[in-house]
């Protein structure tokens, strides 16, 4: 394959792929299989590190002459220390003879005999700086030997399984976050407690849940958005408001007597305990426990 035509089929992959459409699998398929096709290999795999960085483990393989997606398969660290070493340190491994090359001749018996490979490209996958994987172009039987287009067109390819993964990293931890947030609100809602959660530096309210909806006497749209010390009758917001900052600030740790006023007017008794988080974006979130007394 000419160089202008590798170039024109990472244009038409890049063209072609969604990553926020489709799932990781579907993705790592669609470029492995294109992949193959484009460059005339017999093999393209997509390996990834282990947390651990000590095995690779097979995520995809497309095996042109059969047609078939496999996965599956780990290569250890320990046991090809050499080839992991050429991982780290090169831009990518061109063994245009398996056997003979440094990097890759000592995966001999476990792996490249075993698949009949006898020319291997390997690009290295980084995310962020740091080695996640590799992009495997295998050639079975007879072998050429690669050339600055099969480079080339190698890491283009590897850029866009990184662009894959990292589009799956990005949508795993929005679901990690919906997830936790889901569970942070099934709590809250069921607490037998009143909670108000506020905000540590202005001390407006951002959520309360069904018991301080009842404590209170009005609904949540009512209590968001107001400043904590309108909770509290008149003659008590003064006192109320500096407790409150003392516990934002760490200089109190003391659970608070005092009374609040519902939206009837009616004025409760009540014991106020406060626990204040940091949050990543270097606010202080204050959630109010109250208690009738």
């Amino acid at each position: 394959m000419s160089p202008a035509e590798l170039q024109e089929g990472v244009a038409s992959l890049s063209r072609g792929l969604y990553f926020k459409e489709a799932s990781l699998d579907v993705t790592l398929s669609v470029l492995t299989e294109a992949a193959a096709q484009m460059s005339g290999v017999e093999r393209v795999g997509i390996w990834a590190l282990t947390d651990d960085q000590q095995e690779l483990r097979c995520l995809e393989r497309f095996e042109r002459s059969s047609g078939r997606h496999l996965s599956g398969g780990a290569l250890s660290a320990s046991r090809f220390p050499a080839y992991f070493g050429g991982l780290r340190s090169e831009a990518c491994i061109a063994a245009d003879d398996v056997f003979a090359h440094p990097l890759t001749s000592e995966l001999t018996v476990d792996y490249l005999q075993a698949n009949r490979i006898s020319a291997k490209l390997d690009t290295p996958i980084h995310i962020r700086g740091v080695l996640q994987g590799v992009l495997t172009l295998e050639q079975v039987g007879a072998r050429q030997p690669w050339t600055p287009a099969h480079r080339m067109f190698a890491q283009a390819v590897a850029n866009l399984v990184t662009l894959a993964l990292v589009e799956y990293e990005a949508d795993e931890a929005r679901r990690q976050a919906e997830l936790a947030r889901e569970r942070m609100l099934a709590v809250f809602d069921a607490s037998r407690d009143a909670l108000l959660l506020a905000d540590g530096d202005s001390g407006v309210i951002l959520d309360a849940n069904r018991q301080a909806e009842r404590l209170f006497g009005c609904q949540r749209s009512e209590l968001v958005g107001k400043h904590q010390r309108q909770l509290h009758p008149p003659a008590q917001q003064v006192q109320i408001a500096g407790e409150f900052n003392r516990h934002v600030n760490g200089q109190s740790v003391q659970a608070v007597t005092t009374e609040i006023q519902r939206g009837d007017g009616r004025v409760v008794p009540v014991r106020i305990e406060t626990e204040v988080a940091d949050i990543s974006d270097g606010r202080r979130l204050a959630l109010g426990i109250f208690r009738e007394i």
